[in-house]
């Protein structure tokens, strides 16, 4: 007689772990849309503190100038994407920018409030057509990353170069980021579990 165990299920987690894998996956998603829209990534932070709770932050070295409201609607839009798959609801996403994803929303708003001062533009809306297609490209990338993440509490840019096969170092000038960009390139595929 062999002893299988089942392999583990969302409901078997307690609601502090589903958060934080959903935490994870957030902020691997703020890292690969800032690396792929030309950023280099310092850190993505994921922190379980008794008092705090969990959260998360990712912070970037540097970002092209108009792609901060992109990388601000990635997180809460990966996090979305992971809970709905590929077409997450407003509900949820407006769910989202009210609670784990509340910085993000302000981020985007004043981005946006720039914007309609210097005219640029609506920086919001740019960023929902940017993102959905960019992450889903990428999507294996994060779900690597979010791992990454989850088991070691922080990634830097090496290992989001690492999650979308980039050797080349990233930035704005790498031209195997503009090929995952233009749909050229695949990232590797989802690893499997240890």
């Amino acid at each position: 007689m062999t002893n299988t165990r089942r392999p583990l299920t969302w409901a078997d987690l307690t609601p502090r772990e589903q958060m934080s894998l959903r935490i994870a996956v957030h902020e691997s998603s703020h890292a690969i849309a800032g690396a792929l829209l030309g950023g280099i990534v310092r850190s993505a932070v994921l922190t379980d503190s008794r008092v705090w709770g969990v959260d998360g932050l990712t912070t970037f070295d540097e970002v092209p100038q108009g792609s901060s409201p992109a990388i601000a609607y990635a997180g809460p839009f990966g996090e979305a994407r992971w809970l709905e798959g590929r077409h997450p609801s407003q509900r949820t996403m407006h769910a989202l920018m009210r609670g784990s994803g509340h910085g993000d929303h302000t981020a985007i708003c004043a981005a946006a409030t720039a914007a309609d001062v210097y005219g640029f533009g609506d920086t919001a809306a740019e960023a929902r057509r940017t993102v959905p297609p960019l992450l889903e490209r990428a999507w294996p990338a994060v779900i690597n990353l979010a791992k990454k993440i989850q088991l070691d509490g922080e990634a830097i840019h090496d290992d989001v170069c690492k999650a979308l096969g980039i050797t080349d170092g990233g930035g704005r000038s790498s031209s195997q980021l503009a090929s995952l960009r233009a749909g050229l390139r695949r990232a590797p595929p989802i690893a499997a579990p240890a």
